[in-house]
């Protein structure tokens, strides 16, 4: 190496080691933070929740150097107030000391909340309370079955209703709330899991998921003979008199039907200008579905 070059190395060395010198030195400067205030209460609301404060900072040059190249928007503090202690000052304004935002500063640069200084005492901000109503939660589901399985009743959600809050003009007219839909493919049994809710813009609300509970059952077709009544119409006579429903059945619940669950009826509306008369079922179990009647309709005799 020419002595040209070696001088350069000396110097470039130099250099850098004054500037490592000058680096671990300590220093003070007015840096600007945004505070951003988070965790608010579900049925309140923050009016402008970033505000920009000014505070000494004394540390060293390479944290400043760290803060300077950072980009401005990861350099944010956030104070929680779920943490921090606000209170009332007016009607919509609130306070909270501002040694909160001293330690969130502190924190960003990993040093004492000593070495910060904010001219201000405390952190003012403005919090409107929201509209609420009570409303119902309904679990929204694509669910496949295996064969012959399927619901046995709807599914539910735990808690079953949830208070939600927002503008008035938007609240007044919500009177359910559904959960994030819910795929399930190939099922055949009981099903049990948790679902985030659904909510609109401008919409909150306490409570962020629900328990989905998903009961399911194995199904059966079925079929019973049962008499058909023919209203009381003196001298009427039917053929056949008796008539076959068939329908799907939890297996649980097969036991449990029998020919009086279900009543099968005449339909009279055009009585005597018809050769046959309909058949319909007026009664039925709220458990099974109908699949059909057999047959649909009967020949008559009137026997005067």
């Amino acid at each position: 190496m020419t002595i040209l070059g070696r001088m350069i190395l000396f110097f470039c060395i130099s250099g850098l080691l004054w500037l490592i010198l000058k680096l671990e030195n300590e220093y003070t400067v007015t840096v600007p933070f945004d505070v951003i205030l988070i965790d608010e209460p579900a049925n309140q609301i923050i009016s402008g929740n970033r505000k920009t404060v000014s505070s000494d900072v004394s540390t060293t040059g390479f944290k400043l150097l760290n803060y300077y190249f950072t980009p401005k928007k990861y350099r944010d503090v956030n104070i929680s107030l779920k943490e921090a202690k606000y209170k009332s000052i007016d009607e919509n304004k609130f306070s909270f000391s501002s040694n909160y935002v001293k330690d969130a500063i502190a924190n960003y640069f990993s040093i004492s909340a000593n070495k910060i200084e904010i001219q201000e005492e405390t952190f003012d901000f403005t919090m409107y309370k929201l509209a609420e109503k009570r409303v119902a939660v309904t679990p929204a589901v694509n669910v496949s079955f295996e064969k012959q399985y399927d619901f046995y009743g709807e599914p539910t959600a735990t808690p079953d209703s949830i208070t939600i809050y927002g503008p008035y003009n938007i609240v007044k007219d919500i009177e359910f709330v559904n959960t994030q839909t819910i795929n399930l493919k190939h099922v055949k049994s009981n099903v049990e899991t948790e679902a985030e809710l659904f909510l609109e813009d401008e919409v909150y609300s306490e409570i962020e998921s629900v328990k989905v509970n998903i009961d399911v059952e194995k199904y059966t077709e079925a079929e019973i003979e049962i008499p058909i009544n023919t209203l009381n119409i003196n001298n009427l006579w039917l053929f056949p008199s008796v008539a076959k429903v068939r329908y799907v059945v939890a297996m649980k619940d097969y036991d449990n039907i029998n020919n009086l669950s279900f009543k099968v009826e005449i339909d009279t509306s055009n009585f005597q200008t018809q050769e046959l008369l309909p058949l319909k079922i007026t009664a039925y179990p709220s458990n099974t579905s109908i699949v059909r009647i057999i047959p649909n309709s009967v020949e008559y005799l009137i026997n005067h």
